[in-house]
């Protein structure tokens, strides 16, 4: 009975360190689509309110950089808003961040 009631109050204990990260959601508004060489995909660049970069989404894989795809990515998706929720894991470092959606909303 002692074992259980000391596994039952180790779960309890553990439990806020199992859900400390924040859920967090915020307005972003995209600042520019670019590829990137080196992983060979399209990212979707957002700022915050202060203009600050804030995420870097990828939006799809190519081999090679369509210059005219990049420039329509821009003109179409440049300054619309989104939608961004994402756990922080109680961490300062944003490479620790996990985002979990991304929803352009104009």
């Amino acid at each position: 009975m002692k074992k259980a009631i000391c596994a039952f109050l180790f779960a309890f204990l553990l439990l806020p360190g199992l859900a400390a990260a924040q859920e967090h959601t915020e307005q972003a508004t995209i600042k520019k689509v670019y590829y990137d060489k080196e992983t060979q995909a399209y990212y979707i660049q957002t700022v915050d309110k202060n203009q600050e970069e804030f995420w870097h989404y990828g939006l799809v894989f190519a081999l090679k950089e369509d210059k005219a795809l990049t420039k329509y990515l821009n003109q179409t998706l440049m300054n619309k808003k989104a939608v961004v929720t994402y756990e922080d894991y109680e961490s300062d470092d944003a490479e620790d961040w996990e985002l979990l959606e991304f929803v352009i909303t104009n």
